[in-house]
């Protein structure tokens, strides 16, 4: 087993550590940011006929030194909402802003890592905006930002990655522990927000096969409990099988991969009644054609959702995503990449019956190196 191999998988298993933090072991520092638009339209049936939000990301990675990398990014975001009567409601502004440090404690097999969550972003917002917050945190659609704030955070983890009989098998923890904010600007509501700590644990193995790869992951989390509007509320436990599989065919890249989120059911202790069950499935491919030094990555990927109010578990909605995207080396130093995606699916609405959507995105991003 190489020590890049075991070292990639370290990273992921550290979960505070950005995919672009591995990059940046070899380029000192790099400055991450562009431009994100995507606009999605409901069929009636839904409180919302039409979703959109624009989005500038700024990071920055920089490698201190062999052992230890800091990143840190934030988001400048404008979501909005608008009704079928036409009536609109926005949101805009910074997102929460997160740092990290990875400091690796014996290179390529045991990393520490430190995440904080600074509260940069939004947490109180009028009845309007509280509407556009619960359509953007949909699971089922992916909108580049899903939440303007979420208080203060900070959390820890420790991931080790050792190679067994030709497998890198990697064991990851983190712990988080967050601060207390208030959801909403009416004085006539007790909306402070305290969310519980969260214990992580993670178990993946990769290996080399034939001229692929495969790539095994189990994540597990744990809630204490949640404290809102004076009761204790329950978080279910979250469970997260991954898998992929990636390979050179017909000469390009080609990635396959599934993952699937279930939230059990979880309970409000003041009145014992369940909270929703839920669960996401996800099924994709990804390909890479080389152009000289630049890349064409095309993709695909369906999600299906199911959720319960405390019985079995009922369809929710399905996506169904197209997208390309073309990686383009500008200089020695700067990379952009312009991307395209369509989406189109339905949603269960109140009345029981599928609600039709479709929406377009685009964007571009921008790395530079020094």
């Amino acid at each position: 087993m190489t020590r890049r191999l075991r070292y990639a998988w370290l990273v992921v298993l550290a979960g505070a550590a950005l995919p672009a933090a591995a990059r940046a072991q070899s380029g000192g520092r790099a400055l991450l940011s562009g431009v994100e638009f995507r606009s999605l339209s409901f069929d009636s049936g839904l409180a919302a006929k039409k979703v959109s939000e624009f989005v500038i990301p700024v990071g920055m990675v920089w490698a201190v030194n062999p052992r230890v990398s800091l990143d840190f990014g934030t988001q400048l975001a404008r979501a909005s909402s608008t009704n079928p009567s036409g009536a609109s409601a926005t949101i805009s502004g910074l997102t929460d802003t997160q740092a990290r440090l990875v400091y690796q404690v014996r290179p390529d097999v045991v990393a520490f890592t430190l995440s904080a969550n600074l509260p940069t972003g939004t947490t109180e917002l009028s009845d309007p905006q509280l509407a556009v917050a619960g359509v953007i945190a949909e699971d089922l659609i992916p909108y580049p930002v899903s939440s303007f704030g979420t208080g203060a955070s900070v959390t820890t983890g420790l991931a080790v990655a050792v190679p067994v009989n030709g497998w890198a098998i990697g064991i990851g923890g983190s712990y988080r522990m967050s601060g207390t904010y208030r959801l909403a600007t009416s004085d006539s509501v007790n909306s402070h927000f305290k969310p519980g700590a969260e214990m992580r644990l993670r178990v993946g193995m990769d290996r080399l096969v034939g001229q692929g790869r495969v790539s095994l992951g189990l994540t597990y989390s744990s809630f204490a409990n949640d404290q809102f509007g004076g009761q204790q509320l329950a978080p279910g436990n979250r469970y997260i099988p991954e898998a992929s599989w990636n390979a050179p065919v017909a000469g390009m890249n080609v990635a396959v991969y599934g993952w699937d989120v279930y939230r059990a059911s979880g309970t409000a202790t003041a009145s014992n009644a369940p909270s929703d069950q839920q669960n996401l499935l996800a099924l994709g491919a990804a390909g890479t054609i080389q152009r000289g030094r630049n890349q064409w990555r095309p993709m695909v990927e369906y999600r299906r959702d199911w959720v319960s109010t405390g019985g079995s578990l009922a369809a929710a909605g399905t996506m169904l995503s197209f997208g390309l995207r073309y990686a383009m080396v500008a200089g020695e130093r700067m990379t952009l990449v312009p991307g395209l995606r369509f989406d189109t699916g339905n949603i269960v609405g109140p009345s029981g019956s599928g609600v039709g959507y479709r929406g377009l995105s685009g964007s571009v991003s921008v790395r530079t190196s020094w």
